[in-house]
């Protein structure tokens, strides 16, 4: 599956939020179905959004922010995004590959 791709797809016909401090809000909220992080996101993020949200997925891309944000359409580096709607896009499947 190609994730970029599949990311422009999201980004059009779905909802996503990017960056820290939005994905940490989405996920308090309810409204995340998954969580995509940067292999370069930091750790210590990573590890407080998997203890304060356990029921979120959380799927490590294997591209740093700089490619993410470019796989993205973002004219910015994106260590974290979160889905709220996949729209027609299969972004939900990196999920159950964890």
């Amino acid at each position: 599956m190609d994730m970029a791709r599949q990311l422009k797809q999201g980004i059009n016909t779905g909802s996503l939020v990017f960056g820290q401090r939005q994905t940490s809000s989405a996920c308090a909220k309810g409204e995340a179905q998954l969580v995509l992080v940067a292999a370069n996101c930091p750790e210590s993020f990573i590890d407080k959004l998997r203890t304060s949200h356990p029921e979120v997925p959380i799927h490590q891309v294997l591209m740093v922010n700089r490619q993410l944000g470019a796989a993205c359409g973002k004219p910015f580096p994106v260590s974290t995004l979160c889905i709220l709607d996949a729209g027609q896009s299969e972004l939900l499947d990196f999920g159950s590959n964890i």
